[in-house]
């Protein structure tokens, strides 16, 4: 049953193979057709297929075709290949093909975050690092920010893509065949772009799973990192944003609650493809060259892994198509933070030549004194002589009025507007990277739409060869 996800490709690669051993001159066109249109009734009635008792999908597959046609013709079918070959094609097809598929996914999750990020240029919110209050900055920045990364992620999928599209098929059990098989045709036939040549390397390499499982783990947990975001910001204790009730539940107790579990779940989904990825590597970690059977335990977190970033995907996209960004509390928090300490300190250095450690200590006893005052909620709150004292220890020389007219002066506002450096969260700088995101995503889409024309193409060409072989007078090998 886990074989079923392969039972098109594996009927794919079957019909690409007779193709060529009719090219060859090994299948008749009348035996040809027989296997193809028997092969074409188990994929319109798949559910008919009998696989109780057999190893796996592709002797299941040999064996109705030999009950149904005879083994005089499906006896055939495995000329010239085995199905150590067999199964690392048929993986490597869906490989590609889920690949893509992810990629696109990633492309609508990143077109989202864009538009969301242009929608909240002015949703101003204090930035955090060790979850204590930073800097200040906005909700695009932050979207921004897991866009970029998520866009690295369709670049090492890109990569990959090139290392799963190469052929294995014909390469044998191990050691290639005697029959003068053309691997090149049915490489070309499939839509792959080259041959792994050798064909010990073409049976048993399965790096390009680790790889594919590696990058889905490297997705999985900016996934994660965005769910945890999502539900500290969505808690009472924050109120930045509000799930909307479709991805939330209640509690069977406390009727007030508002749980955030598909966001939970996602992150308890990512130490699964972790442990997939874990359970990969230690099953190929000691396999001898050549073919073992446990290969075969590949597959099963290989596609699990697959599925649960699709699925993951879906819900993130889904959750930020139809979260509430509350602009009044992000901005009442900012604006009652000690997140604009760094911008004082910086317009000290600038505009009164004060070295940055030293004004760096004196921004920092400030906060001190107005955190230890009873109404401290900034620094805002001290009064000339808080100000005067602090400067008076530090034995800094600078009028006390100068420096409360650049406390008085500073702002969240200010902040993002003043802030210079390339990729900081000043609205211009955001709608100048949200346009330049857009026209790469605009690249990568595409990319990935010419690759999933290649293969639709190949797919389409393996019937029309099939046609055009069966409308050729009848000949045999």
């Amino acid at each position: 049953d886990i074989d079923d996800k392969i039972l098109y490709y594996d009927i794919l690669c079957t019909k690409a193979h007779v193709i060529m051993l009719h090219d060859i001159r090994l299948l008749s066109k009348d035996e040809l057709v027989e296997i193809v249109n028997e092969l074409d009734r188990i994929l319109r009635h798949p559910d008919k297929l009998a696989k109780e008792g057999f190893e796996d999908i592709h002797e299941a597959l040999e064996a109705q075709l030999i009950r149904k046609i005879g083994v005089d013709v499906g006896g055939k079918v495995q000329t010239g290949r085995s199905r150590n070959d067999q199964v690392i094609t048929d993986i490597r097809i869906k490989a590609r093909d889920d690949l893509i598929d992810i990629v696109f996914q990633l492309n609508n999750l990143i077109r989202l975050l864009l538009q969301k990020s242009e929608e909240n240029l002015d949703s101003i919110m204090p930035l955090y690092t060790h979850l204590q209050q930073a800097q200040i900055g906005n909700f695009a920045h932050y979207l921004l920010a897991y866009s970029e990364s998520l866009m690295r992620e369709i670049d090492r999928l890109f990569s990959l893509y090139n290392r799963i599209n190469q052929s294995p098929l014909g390469a044998g059990p191990i050691g290639g065949s005697l029959l003068p098989i053309d691997r090149k045709m049915t490489a070309k036939l499939l839509g792959f772009d080259n041959l792994i040549s050798n064909t010990i390397d073409a049976t048993s390499s399965r790096d390009f799973i680790i790889e594919f499982v590696s990058d889905l783990c490297s997705i999985m947990i900016t996934l994660s990192r965005i769910s945890e975001d999502m539900i500290i910001w969505s808690s009472q204790e924050f109120g930045f944003i509000e799930i909307h009730d479709k991805h939330a539940s209640t509690s069977s107790a406390m009727p007030q609650k508002k749980n955030p579990d598909p966001l939970e779940l996602i992150r308890s989904k990512t130490a699964i493809v972790i442990g997939n990825l874990t359970s990969i590597m230690t099953i190929l970690k000691s396999l001898p060259s050549g073919y073992s059977r446990d290969l075969q335990d590949t597959k099963v977190p290989f596609w699990n892994s697959v599925d649960i970033v699709s699925s993951s995907l879906e819900i993130v996209n889904d959750v930020i198509t139809s979260l509430t960004v509350n602009k009044d509390v992000m901005v009442k928090a900012s604006n009652t933070s000690y997140a604009i300490a760094l911008d004082i300190a910086e317009v000290l250095v600038m505009n009164h030549k004060i070295p940055f450690r030293i004004a760096h200590k004196l921004i920092g006893a400030l906060v001190n004194t107005a955190m230890n005052k009873k109404d401290g909620k900034s620094l805002k709150y001290l009064s000339s002589s808080d100000i005067s004292e602090v400067l008076e220890k530090m034995k800094i020389k600078m009028p006390t009025g100068k420096l409360i007219q650049i406390i008085e002066n500073s702002s969240p506002q200010k902040s993002i507007a003043n802030c210079r450096s390339e990729g900081s969260p000043g609205s211009q700088k955001q709608i100048k990277t949200i346009k330049n995101y857009r026209l790469l995503l605009e690249k990568y889409f595409n990319e990935v739409g010419r690759k999933k024309k290649n293969v639709d193409r190949s797919k389409e060409n393996i019937t029309t060869t099939i046609n055009r072989i069966k409308t050729k007078s009848s000949s045999q090998p």
